[in-house]
């Protein structure tokens, strides 16, 4: 329950609709009612109680997305949550020079659909990195010796090491995968990049006809050309993000949802409300 506080959608609710009650009736059983505690301090309370009993999901997320904060220029660094690639979604997907994708198996999950999602990913991402535990770790490392996928951990210290560096995908690389992640008017640009003008057919028939000529591209001109495409979804409020206001718990959050200045200033209102508490957990 306590993990399901850190979602898009909570936030989405504080700082989009001004409505704090999905984040109170999460908390609300673990709450008292008799010392003051404002949300900011309930939240890093709750984190640090996850990242030490119940390393889910988000975890691992925002340990990423801190890294990514830390060593990548915001300016020339996208981050996208959840990117349909093929029939899987990656969990984060970076895109800078290169395409790193992230696929996390936590310490509460199973194994059993990771080899379809790394083949689906390698069709696209210059690299793939598993994301795990410690105790996966070998297990993924030893499964995946002789391919081109990485393996990193999450230690008991919540620090990211790199086991087994990923290499090119190049190879690997699919047309239809890579041209399917593209929104309409993205695949519209390239055409026109590319050929000069749109294909002159009915709205029935452009998406076949713009599949068909953007298929005439060598392949990894293609990817690249849909790396930089993709790479124009930028950030509203880079600087908001990487801002110490803006709370390293919350990081990941507030990069999937992309807020507006405006929407940073309602969280910031939200984090510094008091909630009547004693002991959060």
């Amino acid at each position: 329950m306590l993990s399901q506080v850190f979602s898009p959608p909570v936030f989405h609710k504080i700082v989009r609709e001004n409505d704090f009650l999905p984040f109170e009736k999460k908390v609300a059983k673990y709450i008292g009612s008799h010392n003051e505690y404002s949300n900011l301090d309930i939240i890093k309370f709750l984190y640090k109680s996850l990242q030490k009993n119940y390393r889910c999901e988000y975890i691992y997320k925002n340990n990423i997305t801190l890294d990514i904060i830390k060593n990548y220029s915001l300016s020339e660094t996208l981050t996208i949550n959840e990117l349909k690639v093929g029939a899987s979604k990656a969990d984060l997907v970076l895109l800078n020079g290169a395409v790193r994708i992230y696929e996390i198996k936590t310490e509460l999950d199973g194994l059993g659909k990771l080899s379809k999602q790394l083949c689906d990913y390698q069709k696209f991402a210059d690299k793939v990195y598993v994301v795990t535990d410690e105790k996966y770790a070998k297990k993924i490392i030893s499964e995946y010796a002789t391919t081109n996928i990485g393996v990193i951990s999450l230690d008991a210290k919540n620090k990211l090491n790199i086991l087994k560096e990923a290499e090119s995908n190049s190879l690997l690389f699919d047309f239809e995968t890579i041209f399917k992640i593209l929104r309409k008017q993205e695949y519209l640009d390239l055409v026109i990049s590319n050929f000069g003008s749109l294909p002159d057919v009915p709205n029935t028939k452009i998406f076949k006809e713009c599949y068909s000529l953007l298929s005439q591209l060598e392949i990894a001109d293609f990817q690249k050309q849909v790396l930089n495409k993709l790479k124009e979804r930028k950030l509203q409020q880079p600087s908001l993000l990487k801002s110490n206001n803006t709370p390293k718990e919350l990081k990941h959050i507030c990069n999937s949802l992309d807020l507006n200045q405006q929407e940073y200033q309602n969280l910031y209102h939200f984090l510094a409300t008091k909630n009547v508490c004693t002991n959060p957990i």
